[in-house]
This record gives C-alpha cells, sequence and structure tokens, in this order.
C-alpha cells in the first residue's frame, strides 16, 4: 500500500507523462525539441530530430525498491521531414507492473511546424492473486510551432479517448493535455513552462531552464508538482555519445534520480543537439 500510494502521489503509475533525465531535471516537461526521449514523450518535438538515435535511461524515485523506472527510446528519420518512433517503459515490482510501449510516426509540415501521433500499448498488472492482466490500447497526439526564432509553443493530448479500465465504478485511464511555451532569451538560455491538466482534476506548473555552458556542456533546472519539487541536471555530449543525468528532491519523500545514455551515429558537422 506504501509503494502505490507514493506512485500516484508522484504520478508515476498509469501514463508516465514524460520518461528520462533531460525532462527530469527541466521539471518533467514533455515537450523540449531536444531531448533524447522525444519518441516517448512528445510527438510533435519528434518531427524535429535531426538525427537517429537510441537512447536508454533509468530512475530511481525516493530509494524505495519498486518504485523505479527503466525506458527505452529510438527515433528513425525516414526522410528529411518524417520520423518513425519507438519509446517503452517498465514500472513496478511482481505484484504490481505497468509496460508502456509506444510507437509513434511524426512529419514535419514546414520549417516551423511538425506534428505527429503515436498508437500506445499498455499491459497493466494489478495483484494476480485478485486480478487479471490488463492490455490496453490508446494514442496520443502532439503538435509543435515555432512563431519566430525566439518564441516556440507546443500541444500534446493523451488518451482523449478515456480508454476503461474495468466497468466496475467506469474506471478509466485519465485524459492528460500539455500545453508548453519556450523562448529563447538568449544564444545559450531557453526559458520554458508546461502546464499539465488531467481531466476532472487538478493541473500541474512546470517550469525549466537550459543553459547551453559550453559546446558540449548544457545544465539544466527546473520545478514541478505541489509541493514544490527542485530538479536538476547536466548532460555532455561528444560526436556519437550524449549522457545525461538528473535530480530532484521531493520535500517529504526523498530524491528523485535519473539517467540515461544516448547513441546518435553520423550527426552532421553543422547541427547541434
Amino acid at each position: 500500500m506504501i509503494l502505490l500510494f507514493c506512485a500516484f502521489n508522484c504520478k508515476a503509475t498509469i501514463f508516465p507523462s514524460s520518461q528520462g533525465a533531460v525532462s527530469l531535471s527541466l521539471g518533467t516537461i514533455s515537450s523540449f525539441k531536444s531531448d533524447p526521449f522525444s519518441a516517448y514523450n512528445h510527438q510533435g518535438s519528434l518531427a524535429f530530430a535531426k538525427q537517429n538515435s537510441i537512447s536508454l535511461g533509468f530512475q530511481s524515485q525516493y530509494f524505495v525498491e519498486g518504485l523505479n523506472h527503466a525506458c527505452l527510446a529510438a527515433n528513425y528519420k525516414v526522410s528529411k521531414t518524417q520520423v518513425l518512433g519507438l519509446g517503452y517503459s517498465f514500472f513496478g515490482n511482481q505484484h504490481y507492473n505497468e509496460g508502456l510501449l509506444k510507437l509513434s510516426v511524426a512529419k514535419k509540415f514546414s520549417s516551423n511546424f511538425g506534428g505527429g501521433i503515436s498508437l500506445d500499448y499498455l499491459r497493466l498488472q494489478l495483484p494476480k492473486e485478485n486480478y487479471p492482466v490488463k492490455h490496453l490500447l490508446n494514442f496520443e497526439a502532439a503538435i509543435y510551432s515555432s512563431f519566430n526564432s525566439n518564441f516556440d509553443f507546443a500541444l500534446q493530448v493523451i488518451n482523449p479517448a478515456r480508454v476503461s479500465i474495468s466497468n466496475y465504478n467506469d474506471e478509466r485511464l485519465p485524459f492528460i493535455t500539455n500545453t508548453s511555451f519556450f523562448y529563447k532569451s538568449s544564444s545559450k538560455i531557453i526559458l520554458m513552462a508546461e502546464w499539465n491538466q488531467i481531466m476532472n482534476g487538478k493541473g500541474n506548473l512546470k517550469v525549466g531552464v537550459n543553459y547551453q555552458a559550453t559546446k558540449n556542456l548544457t545544465i539544466k533546472a527546473g520545478v514541478f508538482n505541489k509541493p514544490a519539487n527542485p530538479s536538476f541536471g547536466i548532460n555532455y555530449k561528444t560526436k556519437d555519445i550524449t549522457v545525461n543525468l538528473a535530480f530532484a528532491m521531493h520535500p517529504y519523500l526523498n530524491a528523485i534520480s535519473a539517467g540515461a545514455i544516448t547513441f546518435s551515429p553520423g550527426i552532421a558537422k553543422d547541427e547541434k543537439i
């Protein structure tokens, strides 16, 4: 019961909105265009992927066994404007666990506008003694737009059909929307905010800042949840490898830590991550 309470309190179970160390370090903002986990997090951002990549990530919550996430994200550029994405996450233990698989297709319609959609398969294992395994299908859709060189906007809808979990008490997966804004205040600093809204529930404001310290080193920080959870992260990239580390602190429960590694072969010399 303690594990389940902590999981629901941190919005970990039943559709984590985002995965990866970059998202955690930015206050769990899901739509950052340079997030290597965009194939999992945001179909609109995925449309602007600059190269093929595969990312592996792990997240530990509050140092409690059974509250850990593992995640895989990969994207493949079919053409200059079309990208295919694959995302998978696993959460839980032998008594309760979730496996979420996402297959995405994204397209850049112009230099400053793109969008995408994903088909999601959720395998939900409740206590085996009393409940059968649930196999659920739903979808997500998102857009990403640059109004000018300094201001971006993104919108995402998750499970708009409100897929049913159980007929008893009309239990359904939540309908979630994410609305994001990005402002490039200088050549090195990007300020961002995202409003996460669950239908018939409370909304959650997330804010973050991305600072390009050097060509290879980026520093990130953010705040999310109620009460406020401050977060911090760094990422360092070489020619083909990017390493991301992130930390967040809950005022009552304890720390959240995440790490990820991304392999991106063949990055063009004039492209930046």
